[in-house]
């Protein structure tokens, strides 16, 4: 079944509406948000008071426009102009890209740490999905495919999904050269008032929400995580959050890794 404002997503139900919009909440009230898409969610999750001005424990990672390359400070113009002189980016039709997407795709996951399954091949791409735009960094000199970006664009903002750079070509600096098209793209040329980078990372460690910060001017826009459990395992997750430190210990279990996440939000939650 499909409820509008609401799409299944790694066993949650979670908005399909902006971030800067908040939900319709009538389909957790009335219950009918366990059962989407014809699968059951094993909890809901969305977020209120976008970018409300003050610090909280969540929040989406956002640039707003205009994106003026002048206005980032000198060093980092520096490594982006650097970037663009070593490799070269285009917008790509990815079933014309799939062997060289994917193989950058698991050399950039070979890295993560507790990242959880890697996708095969046949899963990893959703070419049904005609919204979502594929951006293709490649070297200059040997013209490979050595990192994308996937983004959705939509009346005033839009929405970055996935970045994945090859390791092995990181002095290539094609995540610089990526990030400053894409961005000079939809905020100047498509003119949306913002781009969204994602919410809060909790899946894995990385620095991106940082370098994004530093060298593109991203903001942490602030706001409130609400969480609702499917009723089935609400009170397995009031025991295991009593656990929550010792399951920390056997986080390299992806299972657990998964579990871990669902409560470091629950944590988060009650910290509020």
């Amino acid at each position: 079944m499909e409820i509008q404002g609401w799409k299944y997503y790694n066993h949650a139900a979670i908005p399909s509406t902006p971030p800067h919009k908040e939900p319709d909440l009538s389909p957790i009230e009335d219950k009918s948000i366990w059962k989407i898409d014809d699968k059951t969610p094993l909890l809901v999750r969305w977020t209120t008071e976008f970018d409300c001005g003050y610090e909280t424990n969540w929040w989406y990672l956002i640039r707003e426009a205009p994106f003026d390359i002048e206005e980032i400070p000198s060093k980092e113009r520096k490594s982006i102009r650097s970037a663009l002189k070593k490799c070269y980016i285009k917008k790509i039709n990815p079933s014309e890209y799939i062997d060289e997407l994917y193989l950058c795709y698991s050399s950039a996951f070979s890295k993560y740490e507790n990242a959880g399954n890697m996708n095969e091949k046949e899963n990893f791409l959703n070419l049904k999905d005609n919204v979502i735009e594929y951006w293709a960094g490649f070297d200059n000199e040997t013209n490979k495919l050595i990192g994308y970006i996937t983004v959705s664009a939509y009346d005033m903002y839009a929405e970055i999904h996935t970045a994945k750079f090859d390791p092995d070509y990181f002095n290539r600096q094609a995540s610089d050269a990526l990030y400053y098209n894409v961005l000079n793209h939809y905020l100047n040329e498509c003119g949306k008032k913002y781009i969204c980078s994602g919410s809060r990372n909790i899946n894995h460690k990385t620095g991106t929400q940082e370098y994004k910060i530093r060298r593109f001017g991203y903001k942490k826009a602030y706001c409130h995580l609400h969480i609702e459990y499917n009723p089935k395992i609400k009170v397995i997750i009031k025991i295991l959050y009593k656990f929550r430190k010792l399951l920390m210990k056997m986080d390299k279990i992806t299972l657990i890794h998964q579990i871990n996440a669902v409560l470091k939000m629950e944590e988060i939650i009650r910290e509020k």
